[in-house]
């Protein structure tokens, strides 16, 4: 296996290092694997944001945010001051633009650990306080297991094979209708926006952040997006590169319909540069490759610079992976009708979604498990036997044997 796995490094080596150059967006999605760290345009696309992040942040009143918490808070059943939470909060927005500095600087995250440290401590302060990370009660989404059927992996749990793959993910053609109202500082109930709008933010401001799981079998691999406009859900305007022209439409007494990579666009909107958005190194797990299927979870908020985010959705999809390498696309789209800002037009909800590819290198290795006899199957539990499937044999119950350990046991 390990001999196979060098071959197949070395034919991919010169993919996978375009692949490691292209860690940002504007790129087809491409066969390979990287190791997690940052490339070159991502470390420019982040220190490019830093600007943007510290002003829009300078903006943001206490006051304003302590209301924000305080709903937040109770929407989420948390039971806590308000004033700590909203406080911690906004030490931890100040912290995590400082570690991103340091982070997009010529040293790299490896130069970063005194930034880390003081931002651990302020999120464990958080968590002791609340109950829960920062990063939970700013989405709005509590951490929960997916449910079982979202796991993927071999579909064949063969106890004499495994399956090795290195798999990298990325979001393309996303797209977002007109019925979104997001972010209208002071624009509430003109033209058809709601009146509950998050009136405190930026207007006009799309910027997506949110969390990406890709779940195989029994392996899981997370990240949470930078707020980069690139990395989560990257939109198609070009005056404020990333974010989404209609995030204000709803405003149509000061919406335009003539350019769609212009802010204030009242209409429709895609977006079709490929993002790399995440990638693995190689790991196994139990089974064949063959008839393996990945599943990847992307929750999608808008993000605020301190407190609190507007949760968009999550996008869902689940795509087979075989012997070899290949990409694998699948499509997935959410409606929203009661988060967020959505417009007050009917139907009152917003509806988003993208193409999300999977490239990946796989290899089996080991023997697949011998075929069963079904009738002897079958008779072997009509006695009341048991039947073991890996060995194709039937063993009686209630005999005793003597494990490895030299312990006796009976089952």
């Amino acid at each position: 296996m390990a001999q196979r796995l060098k071959v197949c490094r070395s034919l991919l080596f010169l993919p996978v290092v375009f692949l490691m150059a292209s860690n940002g967006f504007g790129e087809e999605p491409r066969r390979g694997q990287g190791t997690e760290r940052m490339s070159a345009q991502a470390r420019a696309a982040l220190a490019a944001s830093i600007p943007r992040r510290e002003a829009e942040l300078a903006k943001r009143q206490r006051e304003d945010v302590l209301v924000e918490v305080e709903a937040r808070a109770r929407e989420m059943s948390v039971r806590a001051s308000v004033e700590e939470l909203t406080d911690l909060l906004g030490q931890r927005a100040h912290l995590q633009i400082g570690l991103d500095k340091c982070r997009s600087g010529s040293g790299g995250a490896a130069s970063c650990h005194a930034e880390e440290r003081a931002l651990a401590r302020v999120e464990a302060s958080f968590r002791d306080r609340a109950g829960l990370s920062a990063r939970e009660f700013q989405g709005g989404r509590r951490d929960t297991n997916p449910p079982a059927d979202k796991l993927g992996g071999p579909q064949s749990l063969s106890k004499s094979q495994t399956c090795t793959c290195a798999l990298s993910v990325y979001s393309g053609y996303r797209w977002m209708n007109r019925y979104w109202g997001l972010e209208c500082n002071n624009h509430a109930s003109h033209g058809v926006c709601s009146n509950d709008v998050d009136s405190a933010h930026t207007a006009g401001t799309g910027g997506m952040t949110g969390d990406i799981d890709l779940y195989f079998g029994s392996y899981h691999q997370h990240r949470s997006c930078p707020d980069d406009q690139t990395t989560c859900f990257h939109g198609p305007e070009t005056e404020h590169p990333g974010e989404w022209g209609n995030a204000c439409n709803c405003d149509t007494w000061h919406s335009q319909y003539d350019n769609p990579q212009g802010t204030w666009y009242g209409g429709d909107l895609s977006d079709s540069a490929w993002v790399h958005q995440v990638s693995t190194p190689y790991f196994t797990v139990a089974g064949s490759c063959d008839g393996a299927y990945v599943t990847v979870s992307e929750y999608i908020k808008e993000n605020d610079p301190w407190c609190c985010d507007d949760p968009m959705g999550t996008l869902w999809i689940s795509v087979p992976v075989a012997n070899g390498s290949g990409n694998s696309p699948g499509e997935a789209s959410f409606q929203n009708c009661n988060g967020g800002s959505q417009s007050g037009v009917y139907p009152y909800c917003g509806t988003f979604g993208a193409t999300i590819w999977v490239a990946y290198i796989c290899q089996t290795s080991g023997s697949p498990p011998p075929t069963c006899d079904p009738q002897e199957e079958e008779n072997c539990w009509n006695m009341g036997w048991t039947w073991d499937s890996s060995t194709c044999t039937c063993n009686r119950p209630g005999v005793c044997e003597y494990s490895a350990a030299k312990m006796l046991y009976c089952p």
